[in-house]
């Protein structure tokens, strides 16, 4: 379900500040029942970082948990989104990362990294309170970037050969050898040699 933004909502996204507090004062508009059961949201940006919308995925724990790729994705690719953030609220005042929120936004990295859509960061925030957590602000994006989890194995088997090649050419580098030597012997281009 697409949420009518306002014309202050549909700004230039500067931090996850920003979305935490639009995306807190959608979730206040509701009747307090409603605001005590659990929203997933994304939100999409285009390439300056503006927002073309927000997109109500599930409502409630059951809703969220059976959440697929396709169900994420249809408004972004629709839009033409570049970047996504996901949000949910919690009814309680625990504002940690649980596992299963994290299994989901892993998955989602990487089916965007297949569509060509970046996802920013997953926010949690309260009706109770002004604090959020943000994935990104702690770290946690980072970590989630680089799980294989959500990879097949076929990739993972190809990014692992990738590393491989990569640690050789730089030791090879170190010992002076000829670039075009590593590129025969690595695989990589010159110009991913040159960068280590």
């Amino acid at each position: 379900m697409n949420i009518q933004l306002n014309k202050d909502q549909k700004i230039l996204i500067e931090s996850s500040d920003d979305i935490a507090r639009i995306m807190r004062s959608i979730l206040m508009r509701e009747n307090k029942l409603s605001r005590g059961r659990e929203h997933l949201w994304t939100i999409g940006l285009n390439a300056e970082f503006k927002m073309l919308f927000v997109e109500l995925i599930a409502f409630g724990i059951p809703a969220k948990d059976q959440v697929q790729p396709t169900e994420i994705y249809k408004f972004p690719i629709a839009k033409d989104a570049k970047y996504l953030y996901l949000c949910h609220n919690r009814k309680t005042d625990d504002m940690s990362a649980h596992e299963d929120d994290k299994a989901l936004t892993d998955r989602m990295i990487q089916v965007g990294r297949i569509i060509g859509i970046t996802v920013f960061d997953h926010i949690v925030i309260n009706a109770k309170a002004e604090d959020h957590l943000s994935y990104n602000t702690i770290g946690l994006m980072d970590e989630l970037r680089k799980s294989l989890l959500w990879v097949p194995a076929y990739e993972q088997v190809e990014m692992i050969k990738k590393m491989r090649d990569v640690q050789i050419a730089k030791n090879l580098k170190l010992k002076n050898v000829d670039p075009e030597v590593i590129a025969a012997t690595t695989g990589l281009s010159l110009d991913e040699i040159a960068k280590l």
